[in-house]
């Protein structure tokens, strides 16, 4: 029986969570079923080592400046010449089904395949509460656009998350196929790289966040939540692992507050779960999110989590029945964080929540959905 063949797009292989739960699906995939390309538009990132032997990897262009000024041009003028030109140059294959796994301008990439076969994209951002997104999006004739040069022309839009799709159909409205399909997490590789060593100071409560540092994650605020904790006479250190733009600035700030010993940037760390299996507390400060991967991963580790009220957190920790959750306020999160810091049963508690409610993230049931979108 012939192999069905798919094609996943994704921007590039950088160190976020789409690409990572893209990795962990790639490695579960029956490669004797399925021919995979793994095509990415930027060849660069740290899960380049990462992908599967038996998946055929296209990159489209290896200049991230020049990515980056023919994205623009894309937006804002409708240039799409080079793009169009790659695009049918390296995938010449008939597929049987194209995804966009992380959906973007990029997308628009599916309709240059030639035998593209069913086009699906894949939404890992909540498109209302984004403030980045949706400063685009409320512009009626950019959506309009959108709405009819590409998710009108898509065969399926999937979701990671109940609130994802929610805010998907208050900007773009309501499609025949719109399904949530949580992210695939590879539970054994998460407990197995935890149990490593790392040099970890656990005389202290610790405070752990992983995450680009990007305005999105709130780590402004959540420094400053970290200030007022230190005011009011509290030991403790916050640990931050993750790049980004905002590090200059997160650094400036952890200073002005005289956090230098309270707050401790790591940069990005390959193998982040044994600080995380190795934390009291595990921190996610966001604005909006869709299904964060990594607090996933902590569910598995069966940490204590405290998040903020947003999009993708909310739905995850129920509410606050599986963690703690502080609304978007700085001395709320304080409040939270402080809440953890004196009540020993309660990280206790919600550990044992945290532990229970990783259940949803079943692999055998995760991939039984995506095998049924592959075979569709």
């Amino acid at each position: 029986m012939a192999k069905r063949r798919i094609a996943f797009l994704i921007p590039s292989l950088a160190g976020g969570g789409a690409e990572r739960t893209l990795i962990n699906l790639l490695n579960r995939m029956d490669l004797d079923r399925y021919d995979v390309d793994l095509v990415a538009v930027l060849g660069q990132g740290p899960y380049m080592n990462q992908i599967p032997s038996g998946v055929r990897f296209v990159k489209l262009f290896s200049n991230e400046f020049l990515v980056r000024t023919l994205a623009n041009l894309q937006k804002k003028a409708g240039f799409d010449l080079l793009f169009r030109w790659a695009v049918k140059r390296k995938l010449d294959r008939a597929y049987d089904v194209s995804i966009s796994f992380l959906d973007s301008n990029f997308t628009d990439l599916l309709f240059f395949i030639p035998r593209a076969g069913k086009r699906y994209t894949w939404v890992h951002s909540s498109y209302r509460s984004y403030h980045n997104f949706y400063r685009f999006y409320k512009n009626d004739a950019y959506r309009i656009k959108l709405v009819r040069e590409r998710y009108s022309r898509l065969d399926g839009i999937f979701f990671v998350s109940d609130d994802a799709r929610k805010e998907f159909i208050e900007v773009f409205g309501i499609y025949p196929v719109m399904k949530v399909v949580y992210n695939m997490i590879d539970r054994d590789m998460v407990i197995r790289k935890a149990a490593e060593t790392v040099a970890f100071d656990t005389s202290v409560f610790n405070f752990v966040t992983v995450g680009s540092l990007f305005p999105v994650k709130g780590y402004d605020r959540l420094i400053r939540a970290a200030g007022i904790l230190k005011s009011r006479g509290h030991v403790f250190m916050l640990h931050i692992l993750g790049r980004g733009t905002e590090e200059n600035s997160l650094r400036a700030l952890a200073a002005s507050l005289d956090l230098d010993r309270q707050v401790m940037f790591h940069g990005f760390v390959s193998n982040p779960y044994p600080y995380m299996k190795a934390c009291d507390v595990f921190v996610m400060s966001s604005v909006s999110e869709a299904l964060p991967t990594v607090l996933c991963e902590a569910m598995i580790l069966g940490k204590p989590l405290l998040v903020t009220n947003c999009s993708g957190c909310r739905e995850l920790v129920g509410m606050g029945e599986y963690g703690l959750m502080a609304e978007q306020d700085d001395h709320d999160l304080a409040d939270k964080m402080e809440r953890y810091l004196l009540d020993g049963q309660l990280t206790r508690t919600y550990a044992a929540r945290s532990l229970q409610r990783s259940e949803i993230f079943d692999t055998d049931k995760v991939m039984s959905m995506y095998n049924e979108i592959f075979n569709s």
